[in-house]
């Protein structure tokens, strides 16, 4: 029976890393099946749900496990996984925490430490567990890559850059950290290298929303609309959001003078719901379109909506010095005190 009992394990192990899951859990269960109290089954059954997003269904096998065994150092860190992916983060750190208990050096939970502490906005607490990490494992590309994200966060474009070069160093395939570091040289206004970071970033993964919208708005920056158009259309296929690539469509046929084409992407973004540049530029266009009553009436429900926006100030301010007997004139026909 035991040499029964460590050969459905090894063979369960095997198929797992194959990637064959669902023969994997089914060796998983016979295994379980003859001996109900198997650790390693239940942390194996456990991980193939948790891989399959089965996340609930996870957390009672990892659960179950512990009650057999509460130290089990895999159960936890399975745990800890399952409940980051219900977005339950106060219960993955407390199974993490756990885990350092028992194993403190480990730089892969502190890895995961820091990503939720990060997550959660505790953006201090979460640099001690990254450094803690890159002590034990100094390449370690998630800790790096953390360290860089916080770096942006404070606006250390320097600090940032370092640290995603050498991620792409560790992992040069990895989208995030080409992406990244197009990010910092677009912010820069060095559309050219930002775009050859894109550009590689795209050739891995193509449907890499994040980056088609990061090349467009170089790409306006080049003043290249027509191309920016056509990379946000991209973008918009793979999951950006519709509201926001709409409106910056819109903007660029504005640029174009295609004024029918703006007003058309701007109101498809204004179907979706509010936006205030959707709603400047449908301002922008009546006021190109020789309707300025129409362009102060727009500006009016943005200065309404919001009133601490700087930008929404400066639009109206320029459109009142711009136009000041049309807006005295509309101000009273409409009894509003301006």
């Amino acid at each position: 029976m035991k040499k029964r009992l460590v050969d459905l394990g090894k063979l369960a192990n095997q198929l797992k890393k194959r990637g064959k899951l669902k023969q994997a859990e089914e060796t998983y269960q016979e295994l379980l099946n003859l001996d109900r109290y198997n650790t390693y089954a239940l942390v194996g059954i456990g991980d193939m749900k948790r891989r399959a997003r089965a996340f609930d269904a996870a957390i009672g096998f990892y659960r179950e496990c512990l009650s057999v065994e509460s130290d089990n150092w895999h159960a936890l860190v399975g745990l800890g996984d399952a409940y980051r992916g219900l977005k339950n983060l106060d219960k993955a750190l407390s199974a993490w925490y756990r885990c350092l208990k028992f194993r403190p050096h480990d730089h892969k939970t502190m890895t995961r430490v820091a990503d939720c502490l990060k997550k959660k906005g505790e953006f201090e607490a979460s640099k001690k567990y990254y450094v803690m990490a890159l002590k034990m494992s100094p390449r370690d590309p998630y800790a790096l890559m953390g360290m860089g994200q916080i770096a942006v966060r404070e606006k250390d474009d320097e600090k940032a850059l370092d640290f995603f070069e050498q991620v792409l160093e560790v992992s040069p395939r990895s989208v995030i950290a080409l992406t990244a570091t197009a990010n910092i040289h677009r912010k820069r206004r060095d559309f050219r290298e930002a775009i050859a970071l894109y550009d590689h970033a795209l050739k891995i993964n193509p449907r890499n929303s994040h980056a088609w919208h990061g090349k467009a708005d170089c790409l306006r920056g080049k003043k290249e609309y027509t191309s920016a158009i056509g990379a946000w259309n991209r973008a918009l296929e793979n999951g950006m959001d519709r509201r926001i690539g709409l409106s910056r469509i819109g903007d660029s046929y504005i640029r174009l003078h295609d004024l029918n084409m703006a007003e058309t992407n701007y109101k498809k973004a204004m179907e979706i719901g509010y936006d205030k540049y959707a709603f400047l530029g449908i301002s922008k266009i009546h006021e190109m379109r020789g309707q300025p009553e129409k362009a102060f009436e727009i500006l009016s429900v943005l200065v309404r909506k919001e009133p601490q926006d700087q930008r929404i100030h400066s639009e109206s301010r320029r459109f009142v010095n711009k136009y000041p007997d049309m807006v005295k004139a509309f101000s009273m026909a409409n009894g509003a005190d301006n």
